[in-house]
């Protein structure tokens, strides 16, 4: 094996080819011999080793990771709840301007026919007239005429038996026959049909439903009524102005 000398003050040392970086004994070696050594150590695996993440650092980023991703699916179910709140308030928006609309249109139909055949078109037609009528003497009448037959009744007591009822009693039952007669004639003409074309059935509780919900929206649009003028003046100058705009707008083309 072949050997080089390598000279140092006060210090000669033979060394073999292959181990000549690391042959110098004592002093510092060259900057190139120790660079050269480093790099040989880590090709060998003898370099330091890469740090390792803690367990509690990786159970913090997971944990950060895992707020993130709950964070997102938190936003995006709010903004779909956000999305879907706005289009269920434009949809009601739109059904209540719908709504007013075909109000306002029946009101200026109404007013129309008034003011075209005469008051007469808002009397109530002959057919529902007498079927009211028949309904609220036949329930109203009878409790009426219960209540006379029971004042009857006591006259005649005390008359040929000399059976005296005591008068609060007698005051009780009348009176209570006396609204029940009130009460059983205003059900009879309110449970009648109001439509001329159909009869109704006998004891008229859809009909009853129906013409209370008639009479409720009839005093709602009543108490309306100064608000649908004005809304009927606000639509007539749109529909003015939009009118003069098309007109423009044909003369415009037509030149």
């Amino acid at each position: 094996m072949s050997c080089r000398q390598r000279r140092r003050p006060g210090l000669l040392v033979l060394v073999p080819l292959g181990l000549a970086p690391l042959a110098f004994i004592g002093g510092s070696p060259p900057s190139r011999a120790a660079g050269v050594s480093r790099e040989a150590a880590k090709a060998q695996g003898f370099g330091k080793a890469p740090k390792k993440k803690a367990p509690k650092d990786e159970k913090e980023e997971g944990e950060s990771t895992e707020t993130g991703i709950v964070k997102d699916k938190s936003s995006a179910k709010s903004k779909a709840l956000s999305k879907q709140r706005l289009s269920d308030l434009r949809d009601k928006t739109l059904a209540l301007r719908q709504k007013r609309e075909e109000e306002l249109d029946e009101y200026e139909m109404g007013k129309a026919m008034i003011a075209k055949y005469g008051p007469e078109v808002a009397v109530m037609p002959q057919p529902v007239a007498e079927r009211v009528a028949k309904r609220g003497m036949v329930i109203g009448g009878s409790f009426y005429a219960t209540m006379l037959a029971v004042f009857a009744f006591g006259i005649v007591l005390f008359k040929t038996q000399e059976i005296v009822i005591p008068p609060t009693l007698m005051a009780f039952v009348t009176l209570a026959l006396l609204a029940l007669a009130i009460f059983g004639g205003s059900y009879g003409m309110m449970s009648a049909s109001w439509d001329p074309d159909k009869e109704g059935s006998a004891l008229g509780a859809e009909e009853f439903s129906e013409n209370m919900q008639i009479l409720g929206d009839g005093f709602r649009k009543a108490t309306l009524q100064t608000e649908y003028e004005k809304a009927l003046e606000l639509r007539n100058e749109r529909r003015k102005l939009l009118e003069a705009k098309e007109k423009k707008k044909r003369e415009l083309l037509n030149k």
